[in-house]
Order: structure tokens, then sequence, then C-alpha cells
């Protein structure tokens, strides 16, 4: 495991230990969403974690550095991905970061707290609860996938189609096999699939991309697949 790695393993369990029941939900922005003190406790305490021991790496996160510009070596934060989940009771939400280093994304975290599911990967592979996970082989007829709500197909079975409202789940869902293949927009900010794709990748996963949107999928021939479904 890489020095990378083990940092963002530290602060991300600790981190989590600051989310209690204890919640305040407020809206945020004109659109809809939600934001608890969480979202904030948690994405304060990594920030300051980062910057002691990364002084020099820039911080993109979802609160307090939307702003900020990709560099060379940065990281990202999402620190209550899936709020309206968190928010409401549902516990499919995460804590998600990753460490990009020379350009490449090196050492990626999503803990799914309420399921007890500590999802991570750097060049050694991906894990879950410290076994390896590699994406599913089922045939792309066959396979449960995630698609955002803006892209509908007659061809699309809907029957197989999922929506869980949190890029932590969708990522390391194909990550681990539940899920075979996520479709999402080129609108998506870099703390909600930063860590979730490099995760899926060291997993196994294949990533493309078109006019319309991106994909990650357990194999080209799933890719192939969704394509003609929604091109």
């Amino acid at each position: 495991m890489t020095k990378d790695l083990k940092f963002l393993l530290n602060i991300v369990k600790k981190a989590s230990r600051l989310i209690s029941k204890d919640v305040h939900v407020n809206a945020k922005g004109t659109k809809g969403d939600l934001v608890t003190n969480f979202d904030y406790e948690v994405e304060q305490f990594l920030i300051a974690q980062i910057k002691k021991q990364y002084p020099d790496f820039h911080i993109i996160s979802e609160e307090f550095n939307s702003k900020e510009k990709k560099s060379e070596n940065y990281f990202t934060i999402d620190p209550i991905d899936g709020t309206i989940n968190f928010a409401n009771g549902i516990p499919l939400w995460g804590i998600q970061v990753a460490c990009v280093r020379n350009g490449k994304t090196c050492a990626a975290v999503i803990y799914l707290k309420a399921l007890n599911e500590l999802y991570y990967a750097d060049e050694a592979g991906a894990f879950m609860n410290g076994k390896p996970i590699h994406v599913s082989n089922l045939a792309p007829e066959k396979v449960l996938y995630t698609a955002v709500n803006s892209l509908s197909s007659n061809k699309e079975n809907g029957r197989l189609r999922r929506d869980f409202y949190a890029s932590a789940i969708y990522f390391t869902w194909l990550s681990c096999g539940r899920l075979g293949a996520h479709i999402f927009s080129y609108k998506e900010f870099p703390w909600d699939i930063t860590p979730g794709i490099y995760i899926a990748q060291q997993a196994g996963a294949v990533y493309a991309e078109n006019k319309k949107f991106k994909i990650l999928a357990n194999s080209q021939e799933t890719i192939n697949y969704f394509e003609n479904m929604f091109n």
C-alpha cells in the first residue's frame, strides 16, 4: 500500500467519526440541493489534514474549494456524496477522496459508512474491507446499470436500470460487481467522479466517452452495447 493511500485511509476513517445522528439540513442554492452540518465539518477536517501533510498540493472540494482549478498535484474531496440520501436516513452515501500526483490519480478512498463498506485503490489494485475486488463478468444484456436522468432510449430495458442518487454507490458497486455499467455526463464535478473512476478502473472497469456521455463498464462488449442503446 502506498504512502498516499495510507494517508487517505487514515484521514477518512477519522473524518467518519465526526458523523453522528445530530444532522442539521439546509437548502443549498436554488436547485433543490441539500447540505448538512456534516458536509461542512467533514470537509473542513479533511482539508486541514491534507494541508498539514501536503502543503504544496491544491484541493478541489465541493463545499469550500469548488472553483479551484486542476493542477499537476491535487486532492479531491466530497465530504458526503449522496447528501439527499444521507439527510433522509437512506444509507446510500459515502465520503470520497482522491490524490492526483503528476497529473494522474494515484490513490482513492470511498467509505460507505452506513453500509460498513470501505473501498480503496492504489497501484496494487482495488479493495473493499481489505479484500481484492473486481468487476463482474456478466454479459451486457444481463447487467444492472445506472445512467444519468437525461439519458433515455426506446431500446432501453428499464427493468435493469437503477438509480441510487450517489456517485459513491455507482462506482463502488460497479467495482465489486454488483453493477455492470455506469453512464454519466460531461457535467460531473471532479469530487463526484475522480475517486470512483480510479477505484473502478483498478478493479478492471473499462472507460470510454463519446459526444453524448462517458461510461465505465465491466467490459468493452458492455460499452459497445450501451453506446448502441443510447446513440
